[in-house]
């Protein structure tokens, strides 16, 4: 027994099935055919957005890269300013202080001065009062001795408004 082919149509049904195949192929073919650009399509716009997002990323990334090397550069100038302004800074200060210092100094002479003017005032007005005092009681003593007590009065009035004067 071997193998032999069966070329009678109708027996082996190959007009049903040609039929078959060309319906599957025509119908079903294009069907697959578009299903196939469909998928076709959404892997290119997948792959199409998966660029764009790559693309984009890539400059957020170049873009973070540079910032960060600017501020690499501006932390590495600060460090090396950092000295200089500090040095500024101090003599800045120094010379604040030594303004301040001498408008204490002024401010203390100013007032030494004035402490001066006031004891030196005090110390006329003590006098002035005193040499008074002690002209009014001599006076008292020598007109008590010659008996001249109205005159006496008249004098001392005088000296009063001479004491209000002087003080003044």
């Amino acid at each position: 027994m071997g193998i032999q082919f069966n070329l009678n149509i109708f027996e082996t049904n190959l007009i049903n099935l040609s039929i078959v195949v060309s319906v599957v192929i025509f119908v079903i073919g294009d069907a697959f055919k578009v299903s196939l650009q469909e998928r076709k399509q959404g892997i290119v716009t997948a792959l199409n957005e998966a660029n764009e997002r790559y693309e984009q990323a890539q400059a957020q990334l170049n873009e973070a890269l540079s910032r960060l090397e600017a501020a690499k550069s501006k932390a590495q100038s600060i460090q090396q300013e950092a000295p200089a302004n500090a040095l500024q800074q101090k003599e800045s200060i120094q010379s604040q202080f030594a303004l301040e210092e001498d408008r204490v100094n002024k401010q203390f002479e100013n007032d030494i001065y004035l402490a001066r003017a006031r004891m030196t005032k005090t110390l006329y007005t003590h006098m002035v009062h005193a040499s008074i005092s002690k002209a009014r009681s001599s006076l008292v003593t020598h007109f008590s001795q010659v008996g001249h007590t109205k005159s006496f009065s008249v004098m001392v009035d005088l000296i009063d408004s001479e004491k209000e004067v002087a003080l003044a």
